[in-house]
């Protein structure tokens, strides 16, 4: 004799499934990591700044070539640690992939251009804003070939990775994610440009067209989701100009 058949509700057919995962967020930091990277390089600064001074006073004279390249390679070096403990320690996330140094299916070779065509831009715009000549910090490394040498080498290398890695990798995400994108690319490219105006003694002219370099490379960031093709597009850019500063000063 057969048992009797079981009787199943349609309520236990539902199979229990757990509610997918919220999306990570996306920058995963926040302005507390950004206060902690900002300080953690002030204060490392400070501290070899006072070891420099200590060790070299009267011996390096504060303005020279050399200890000016010296200088930004060290902040470069502190910035890099200063992510390394933020990023790296605490969220136990990789540092430059983080921050956009990530392959994109882009052509390079484009922004390559693009980054020559914004540098002949923006010195067409300087000459209609009437420019005036300054003495900045960068003029007396163009003094002697090896000088330039080492800034043109520093300028088309180092400059555009960290500073794309701090601008567009870090601070951009970060508006861009509380206030837009939009508002985003153009705070952080004013941040760029006011940043960038105590070289060359706060001329407005300067500071307004490095705020326009900031816009378009912000731009790129957006588009491209990677600070791969900014990077490139902000060598490029310097590249322009330290092959002009060559020229003008060929001893």
């Amino acid at each position: 004799m057969l048992p009797d058949p079981i009787e199943i509700t349609p309520s236990e057919l539902v199979i229990d499934v757990p509610p997918p995962a919220p999306p990570a967020r996306e920058p995963f930091w926040n302005y507390t990591d950004l206060a902690l990277v900002v300080g953690l390089t002030f204060t490392f600064l400070v501290v070899l700044g006072l070891v420099a001074l200590a060790a070299y006073r009267g011996v390096v004279p504060l303005d020279s070539p050399a200890l000016v390249l010296l200088s930004n390679v060290a902040m470069y070096l502190v910035l890099y640690i200063a992510f390394r403990i933020v990023l790296g320690l605490r969220y136990r996330k990789p540092v430059f992939y983080s921050l956009g140094w990530r392959r994109v299916p882009f052509n390079l070779l484009l922004v390559a251009v693009g980054g020559v065509l914004l540098a002949f831009g923006i010195s067409a715009l300087a000459s209609m804003l009437h420019t005036p000549k300054v003495n900045s910090e960068i003029e007396k490394l163009l003094e002697s070939r090896v000088s330039l040498v080492l800034f043109g080498t520093m300028a088309v290398t180092l400059a555009p990775f960290f500073e794309e890695l701090f601008f567009r990798g870090f601070i951009q995400p970060l508006l861009s994610r509380s206030f837009g994108v939009v508002a985003g690319i153009l705070a952080t490219a004013v941040l760029f440009g006011s940043l960038h105006a105590p070289e060359y003694s706060w001329a407005w002219q300067y500071a307004l067209a490095v705020t326009l370099v900031g816009v378009v490379l912000g731009c790129v960031r957006a588009w491209t989701g990677s600070i791969i093709p900014s990077t490139i597009m902000h060598a490029c850019y310097n590249a322009v100009f330290v092959v002009a500063a060559a020229f003008q000063h060929p001893k």
